[in-house]
C-alpha cells in the first residue's frame, strides 16, 4: 500500500502549459477574429429577431456545442451587431475549452485546471501595470456619441432572451464600473440590468457583492451613484468582471497582471469613471439611491425560470452612450449548464478561491466550481498529508475551511464544498461523483454553517424564498436571512477515525497491478484486438459531447404547467 503525500505529488500539479502573453487578444474584436479563424464562431448575415430568436440561437449552440453566433443584422438595430459573450464550451474534439484559454494566453487544447494554473501563475508572478490613459479622440469607443434626446437603448440589439422574461436584458455580459465615494476603490462586476425605456435601466445591487457594497456607501452618503457599463471589452477585463478578488482590490490592476501589460483606458463623458478604450459600447449614467422600478421575471443562471419573481430594483438613468462604428454587443443567455454565464462564473471565480485559500495557508492543491453543477459545487482538492502539515483534526480542518470561505467574498457563488484528495481531478465529473458517493459519510462527514454572513448564490438560493429575499435586499421590504440556505462542506477525505492513517488501495489498472504485469498486457493489447484510448481526447475529463438531457422536451411531465 502506497500513500500519496503532498510532497510527492506537488510536481504533478505544477503548471504544465506555456503561457504566451502576447497571444492574449487585446480587444473583443481581436478575440472574435481569432475564434472565427479557429472555427469557433459563426457569423449570421440574415436578419435575426431580438424577440426570443437571438436567445434561442445562443441556447441551441450551447446545447449542441456548436460554434457561437455573431449576429451581423438584428431587427430594429441598424448599425449594430451582437455576439455570444465567449465563455462557452466547444464541440471541437480535443479542445473543449479553446474559447476560454485565450483569456490567459494558454494553448487552445488546455484543460480548465491548466487554464486556472496559468491564471494563478500570472497573479503570483506578474506586477501590476498602471493603465495607459488614452485621449478621447484616439479611443475607438468614442467614435459615436448619444446624449440627451439622442439616447435610445431600444435601438441597440438587446434580446428578449427567454419566453416569459419581463423585459429585454441589456447587461448580461458587460463590465459594470462603480467607485467608492472617496475614490479609493473602483470595482468591476457583471450584474444584470434590463432596459426599462429608451434612457432608463434597472438592475441588481446586492450588498453581499462588491457593487452592492459600494452602492450602500453612496446610500449612506445620501448621493446617487455614477456608473458605466462597458460592453465588448478586452478578454482579461471581461474575466475580471466575473472574478472574486478581495475587497478594495481594483480588478483593473489584476487584469493588467493577466495581460502582463498596461491596459488602455479612457475617461467617460459624463462622469469621472474610466473604461477600456477599445470597448464596443459604453453606457454611462446614475443609479438612484431612492427611486426603484419593477424588474423581472428573468431566466436565472442555474437554469430555471420563476414566473412570479418580480421585485423593485434601483432605477438607472442613462446620461450618455458612446460606441464604435458597427459595434458588437456581447450577450450571455442564462439557462441549464453549459453556457457562458455558468462557465464565466465558475472559471473566473475558482482561481481566486484557490489563491485566497493558499495565501491563508491552507494545504490545498487546486479547486473548481464545477460546470456540471452550474457552479454550485466547489470541488476543493487538498494534500493527502494535510493533517501532518497542519496538526488539525478533521473537524478543525473542515470548520477552518468553512469559516474562511463563507465569511469572505470568495464564497458568494457556491453552496456546497466537496473536499477531495489528490487523486480526484476537480474537472472530472466521473471522479467527483465517485469520490462523493463512496468517500462521504452523509451524517458524520458534513459540516453546516448556519450563522454565515455570506451566502453562496447557487440553486439552493431558490429553494426558500426567505433566504432569497433576505439575500437580495428588495428595496422597501424588511427582509432578513433566517436560515443557512443549504450551505455545507462535505468531507470526501475520510472521517476523524481515518485521519493520519494510510489511505486504502485504489483498484485501477495503473495503481493496483505490478508494473511488469502492466507492461506485458500493454505490449500485447493492440495485437489482441483491444481498443487503445485516444490520448488527445482522453486528456479532457469533460468530453465534447452534447448532453442527452437536452433531447427531452418535458412533454408529458407532471407539475410543469401548460
Amino acid at each position: 500500500m502506497v500513500q500519496e503525500t503532498g510532497r510527492e505529488t506537488e510536481k504533478e500539479f505544477q503548471m504544465t502549459v506555456k503561457i504566451d502573453y502576447s497571444s492574449i487578444p487585446r480587444s473583443y474584436r481581436d478575440y472574435l477574429e481569432l475564434m472565427q479563424k479557429e472555427g469557433e464562431y459563426l457569423a449570421i448575415d440574415d436578419e435575426v429577431d431580438w424577440n426570443l430568436e437571438m436567445g434561442a440561437i445562443c441556447r441551441l449552440a450551447d446545447e449542441t456545442l456548436s460554434p457561437s453566433p455573431i449576429f451581423n443584422k438584428v431587427k430594429d438595430s441598424p448599425g449594430f451587431r451582437a455576439a455570444e459573450w465567449g465563455f462557452t464550451k466547444s464541440g471541437t474534439p480535443g479542445r473543449p475549452w479553446c474559447r476560454v484559454a485565450p483569456n490567459v494566453g494558454a494553448p487552445l487544447d488546455s484543460t480548465l485546471m491548466e487554464i486556472q494554473a496559468a491564471y494563478i501563475h500570472a497573479l503570483e508572478n506578474n506586477p501590476v501595470h498602471p493603465p495607459k490613459i488614452v485621449d478621447a479622440k484616439d479611443a475607438p469607443c468614442k467614435e459615436n456619441k448619444w446624449v440627451g434626446d439622442e439616447i435610445d437603448l431600444e435601438k441597440l440589439p438587446v434580446p428578449l432572451q427567454h419566453a416569459g422574461d419581463g423585459e429585454r436584458m441589456l447587461q448580461s455580459a458587460g463590465v459594470n464600473t462603480v467607485q467608492t465615494p472617496d475614490g479609493k476603490w473602483t470595482n468591476w462586476s457583471i450584474n444584470r440590468a434590463a432596459v426599462h425605456d429608451k434612457n432608463t435601466m434597472k438592475g441588481f445591487w446586492i450588498e453581499t457583492q462588491h457593487n452592492g457594497k459600494i452602492f450602500k456607501m453612496w446610500q449612506k452618503k445620501g448621493e446617487n451613484m455614477a456608473f458605466a457599463i462597458a460592453f465588448g471589452v478586452p478578454p482579461v477585463c471581461a474575466w475580471q468582471s466575473a472574478s472574486r478578488v478581495p475587497d478594495y482590490v481594483d480588478e483593473l490592476d489584476v487584469a493588467s497582471q493577466m495581460l502582463n501589460a498596461p491596459i488602455e483606458m479612457v475617461k467617460c463623458e459624463t462622469n469621472d469613471l474610466m473604461v477600456p478604450a477599445t470597448s464596443e459600447l459604453v453606457i454611462e449614467g446614475i443609479v438612484s439611491i431612492s427611486e426603484t422600478l419593477m424588474e423581472g421575471p428573468y431566466g436565472e443562471h442555474a437554469g430555471y425560470h420563476f414566473p412570479g419573481k418580480k421585485y423593485e430594483k434601483p432605477r438607472q438613468d442613462v446620461t450618455c452612450v458612446t460606441f464604435r462604428d458597427n459595434a458588437i454587443i456581447p450577450m450571455a443567455v442564462p439557462a441549464v449548464t453549459p453556457n457562458s454565464t455558468v462557465i464565466g462564473i465558475s472559471v473566473c471565480n475558482s482561481g481566486d478561491v484557490v489563491l485566497g485559500l493558499k495565501k491563508e495557508g491552507f494545504p490545498i492543491i487546486d479547486g473548481l466550481a464545477t460546470i456540471e453543477s452550474s457552479g454550485s459545487w466547489f470541488v476543493l482538492r487538498v494534500k493527502n498529508n494535510w493533517h501532518e502539515l497542519t496538526g488539525w483534526s478533521l473537524d478543525e480542518f473542515m470548520n477552518n475551511l468553512g469559516k474562511f470561505i463563507w465569511w469572505n467574498h470568495l464564497g458568494g457563488c457556491f453552496t456546497k464544498v466537496l473536499v477531495v484528495g489528490e487523486d480526484i481531478d476537480p474537472e472530472d465529473p466521473l471522479a467527483v461523483t465517485y469520490a462523493f458517493a463512496g468517500r462521504n459519510h452523509p451524517r458524520k462527514g458534513v459540516w453546516h454553517f448556519d450563522d454565515s454572513p455570506k451566502f453562496g448564490v447557487g440553486t439552493e438560493a431558490y429553494h426558500t424564498m426567505e433566504d432569497f429575499l433576505g439575500r437580495i435586499e428588495i428595496p422597501g421590504m424588511e427582509t432578513k436571512v433566517v436560515s443557512d440556505s443549504g450551505i455545507a462542506l462535505y468531507s470526501c477525505i475520510g472521517l476523524e477515525e481515518h485521519t493520519g492513517k494510510p489511505k486504502p488501495e485504489i483498484l485501477t489498472f495503473k495503481r493496483a497491478w505490478p508494473k511488469a504485469v502492466q507492461d506485458k498486457v500493454l505490449a500485447n493489447w493492440d495485437r489482441w484486438g483491444f481498443r487503445t484510448p485516444d490520448p488527445v481526447l482522453q486528456k479532457h475529463a469533460s468530453q465534447s459531447t452534447p448532453w442527452v438531457y437536452f433531447t427531452k422536451s418535458g412533454e408529458g411531465e407532471t407539475g410543469r404547467g401548460a
